[in-house]
């Protein structure tokens, strides 16, 4: 029985790796894949956006202090 089980633990990974990377695939880029590509880019600037107008005033303090000279 412990046999079985270390032989499953040693041999589970490989048959998993061997179905997840077939070695023929048989696929196409269809044509909207493009446009989706191109909408997850703009979307990815726009939540860029969106989050540096949200924290404009603790990006704007931090540059400030990194830049700003020690008073004594």
């Amino acid at each position: 029985m412990k046999t079985v089980k270390n032989f499953m633990k040693a041999i589970l990974p490989v048959i998993l790796l061997m179905l997840c990377f077939p070695r023929f695939v048989f696929c196409y880029i269809d044509p909207g894949t493009g446009s989706y590509v191109f909408q997850i880019i703009i979307a990815a600037f726009v939540a860029a956006s969106f989050m540096v107008k949200v924290y404009w005033n603790k990006i704007k303090g931090f540059v400030g202090r990194l830049f700003l000279k020690k008073e004594k």
